[in-house]
């Protein structure tokens, strides 16, 4: 698989909300800062509650340019079967039910949906190309990570047990 192409889409996401949240960011500053946005009494806070969301939102992007940078400048290896899954690990994992899912193992940024086009070279049954990133805080990625292809991780999901096999590391 081409973690490049799959690092491009994820800095693009990244992008994206950097730029919707400046977005945000601007219109919050500017409903704070406009003439009509003054307290016509103490009990009037359109203002102030804009000033803070201006500020909550600036604190995100600047969160979001943190994972941006962390994530352009991460080092990416090569794994085989052999290899123990580390941060960075594109791991395919099957469930009991046959039905298997890849995921991607990074430090920030868990949850997206990536999709692979074309050239997908696995050897495994995971050829549906869509990849989930997750980050290590995960409860799944706690399991996963130290393991090597051919494992089974189970998950407590309350009451509920969910096992998955490690069938593919790359």
């Amino acid at each position: 698989m081409n973690k490049k192409e799959l690092l491009k889409q994820l800095l693009d996401y990244l992008q994206q909300e950097i730029d919707a949240t400046l977005s945000a960011v601007n219109e919050a500053h500017a409903l704070a800062s406009h003439e009509q946005s003054k307290p016509e009494n103490q009990y009037d806070t359109l203002a102030l509650e804009a000033a803070y969301l201006a500020h909550g939102q600036s604190e995100r992007i600047a969160q979001l340019q943190r994972q941006f940078m962390l994530l352009d400048h991460f080092e990416f290896l090569d794994y085989n079967e052999d290899s123990c899954i580390v941060v960075g690990a594109l791991v395919c994992v099957e469930d009991k039910k046959g039905h298997s899912q890849w995921l991607w193992l990074l430090p920030v940024v868990g949850g997206v949906l990536l999709k692979l086009k074309g050239n997908n070279r696995s050897k495994s049954e995971c050829e549906n190309l869509d990849i989930r990133t997750i980050t290590p805080e995960a409860p799944l990625a706690k399991k996963l990570l130290g393991g090597y292809v051919g494992d089974e991780v189970v998950l407590n999901l309350g009451h509920k047990k969910k096992q998955f096999e490690i069938i593919e590391l790359l």
